[in-house]
């Protein structure tokens, strides 16, 4: 079976990092972790969004690349499941931040000169895993994990992410499969474990 590129993608608080470790244990998939506890222009970019958005959304891009150029060469021994796809970070995280003026016009033009001078190297993903998650239900997770630097993110934030994430989603020719992890207690159930490593196993098998 040749092996098989997959993707978690969802809003802050939908459980991406959970779920993809859960899914690399279960399935035996090499995970690629997004390191977000590196970087350190995040706790700024939270308390000057302004003055630091370039730099943190720049950071998670070369960070998202580097990871990809390295699944490249996995791809060859080995399926890969990686948390969140660097899409997410270009046409949600960052083009959130061009859309709420805290990147300018000169800022977001050299963010996706970055991106799209690595782009043909990417190998293409062969399944989106899309965790749908209200807001309500996003909003008290955020609050339940306790990083401090997220506590002050208002509620237009978070849906204007959600919002690109969905917009994104519906442009995109790419197998995905949906899971509403709303009632999902993917921590303490395994119950829920099991229906969402199974429906993903099914979507893989599919491909």
């Amino acid at each position: 079976m040749k092996h098989q590129y997959i993707s978690v993608m969802g809003t802050m608080g939908s459980g991406k990092t959970t779920v993809t470790r859960l899914l690399s244990k279960s399935l035996h998939i090499h995970m690629l972790e997004e390191h977000f506890g590196d970087n350190a222009f995040l706790p700024r970019f939270y308390d000057d969004m302004k003055r630091w958005a370039f730099h943190s959304q720049t950071f998670f891009l070369m960070e998202k690349i580097s990871q990809i150029l390295d699944a490249k060469q996995l791809l060859a021994k080995t399926s890969v499941i990686q948390d969140t796809p660097i899409e997410q970070d270009v046409f949600s995280y960052a083009k959130a931040q061009h859309v709420l003026g805290n990147m300018d016009d000169a800022e977001w033009k050299l963010y996706q000169k970055i991106f799209h001078s690595f782009e043909s190297q990417f190998p293409p993903l062969s399944l989106l895993v899309y965790l749908e998650t209200s807001l309500p239900v996003i909003e008290k997770r955020i609050t339940n994990r306790g990083r401090g630097f997220e506590k002050e993110i208002p509620l237009s934030y978070i849906t204007l992410l959600d919002t690109l994430n969905k917009d994104w989603l519906k442009e995109r020719d790419i197998p995905v499969v949906t899971i509403n992890t709303d009632t999902l207690d993917i921590i303490r159930s395994t119950s829920a474990q099991t229906t969402l490593v199974t429906t993903v196993k099914a979507a893989m098998k599919s491909l």
